[in-house]
């Protein structure tokens, strides 16, 4: 009879995702806040994709949600769960995990059972966390349970330091939780804490990474798009609006403004009085100007863009200064000190790279002179801005703008 329980005992374990956030844990006396919107965040994420209802619960700063009963241990299994919480921002890391027991002999009988694949393995180490009511001290668990599994037949040497295989198990709520593999997740805080944005997108590598990188930071950003159809193609459009929905995963529902701006650039460039040079100052300007009356419109706090100090001839310190000066809301920039490499790295992790690569004709290169100014004197410009109808510019932009929704 005590082998037959022992049987059951290994052979039914319930599988859970034990869910780590990071620096969530860092807040004061709103740290619930915080905490409530990352438990709405997973319940909606995974019961979007997999289309079941999940409790998803709020344990000692971890959360445990069980896995449906039709979960198996297969890697295609598993690929679904990963793909969507490394979207959730706030997420540390996360697990697959098996409730076991906490009796240390029944639990390495437990974890034996239950070992993946170890035969490319060189060593091992068990990594434990425990509660403090148990009689025993985490490096005590650990000691038994990995002389245990060496009993039953785990011939390695033991590792601690980056292991091949590591077993982690976490005593809590009279049980324990053991896994074999830990995923990272995004970091960051959860989506939408943050407040709104509005983000100047184009269909290169560089303002969908800097949307990105604010969406971790808990803002909610809201898309602008400015293109020069009809003098161009529906190419930067079309990209466009892919990044967007690739982008839409990470938050809740997103909405991308598309701004017919080809009329306010060919206006400026054949208009004699503008000196060529400063054209691409006042593209710019203008953009952040139709952008800021969005973000108005929005109850928006701030701007986004995906300026890279020194990349171009618009983002020196002079000309970004002269464009900053049109906006009397902040101008959030993340990727200012950058390297391109960088970008297109995490343009790939995001998945925006694809997209990103392919050639298509950018607005603000329509119309631009052979030789653009790289040290605007904001006078000069302001001298400029007096003889063109602004406000012309803005409204007309505006009434013709095409608004998209993107469902999360």
């Amino acid at each position: 009879m005590q082998l037959v329980r022992l049987i059951l005992t290994i052979s039914y374990l319930k599988r859970y995702l034990l869910v780590h956030y990071s620096e969530i844990g860092l807040k004061g006396s709103n740290l619930q806040y915080f905490v409530d919107r990352l438990h709405k965040r997973l319940k909606f994420v995974l019961e979007k994709a997999l289309r079941k209802t999940f409790v998803v619960k709020h344990c000692l700063k971890r959360f445990l949600i069980e896995l449906p009963g039709d979960f198996t241990n297969s890697a295609l299994d598993e690929l679904t769960y990963i793909d969507v919480l490394s979207k959730v921002f706030g997420i540390e890391n996360f697990s697959f995990v098996f409730g076991g027991s906490i009796d240390l002999a029944v639990l390495a009988e437990q974890i034996h059972a239950n070992l993946p694949d170890f035969s490319k393995c060189m060593n091992f180490c068990v990594r434990a966390k425990r509660s403090q009511i148990l009689p025993y001290k985490s490096i005590d668990a650990e000691r038994d349970l990995g002389a245990r599994l060496i009993d039953f037949g785990l011939k390695l040497p033991v590792r601690l330091d980056d292991p091949d295989l590591r077993i982690s198990v976490e005593f809590f709520n009279d049980t324990a939780y053991f896994s074999f593999k830990k995923y990272s997740g995004p970091g960051g805080l959860p989506a939408n804490t943050g407040g709104k944005l509005i983000s100047l997108v184009s269909g290169g590598f560089d303002s969908p990474v800097a949307a990105y990188r604010m969406m971790k930071r808990g803002a909610r950003i809201i898309f602008v798009h400015f293109h020069a159809y009809p003098y161009t193609d529906m190419t930067e459009i079309n990209n466009v609006k892919e990044l967007v929905k690739k982008l839409s995963a990470y938050q809740f529902d997103t909405k991308l403004y598309l701004i017919p701006f080809g009329k306010v650039q060919k206006e400026i460039s054949t208009n004699l009085d503008v000196p060529a040079k400063i054209r691409i100052i006042l593209y710019r300007r203008m953009m952040i100007r139709i952008a800021e009356k969005i973000a108005h419109d929005e109850k928006a706090k701030g701007l986004v863009t995906g300026d890279n100090f020194g990349q171009v001839a618009s983002q020196t310190s002079e000309n970004i200064f002269a464009i900053d000066q049109a906006s009397s809301i902040v101008v959030y920039r993340p990727l200012i000190s950058f390297d391109k490499a960088e970008i297109i790295v995490q343009a790939d992790v995001i998945g925006t790279h694809e997209i990103s690569k392919m050639p298509c004709k950018d607005t603000c290169t329509m119309f631009a002179p052979k030789i653009p100014e790289i040290r605007a004197n904001l006078r000069d410009i302001l001298e400029v801005e007096k003889n063109l109808p602004i406000s012309k510019f803005v409204d007309d932009s505006l009434s013709a703008a095409e608004i998209i929704n993107f469902e999360a």
